[in-house]
């Protein structure tokens, strides 16, 4: 089942460290989306600005759940890259 929040994918991470990061995004979220598409680099910029407001109407996201979601491809990528 796809973590819905950073904060239950690390603990998904944690419990299971075997787990494919990338299989606990959901399949068409924007995290996954983004995990496939951008480097660790362009996932840490993102975070440190606003929310694109083009992705967010794309996505149908809130500025609050756009972050969240680069977050979480961030945790993903971090974790896949330290494998």
């Amino acid at each position: 089942m796809p973590a819905s929040t950073p904060e239950a994918l690390r603990a998904c991470l944690i419990a299971d460290p075997q787990a494919l990061p990338s299989s606990l995004l959901a399949d068409d979220s924007f995290a996954a989306w983004c995990y496939d598409h951008r480097s660790l680099r362009e996932l840490r910029s993102a975070l440190q600005r606003d929310a694109d407001p083009t992705e967010c109407k794309r996505w149908n996201l809130s500025a609050l759940e756009w972050k969240a979601q680069v977050e979480m491809a961030l945790i993903a990528r971090t974790a896949a890259h330290q494998r």
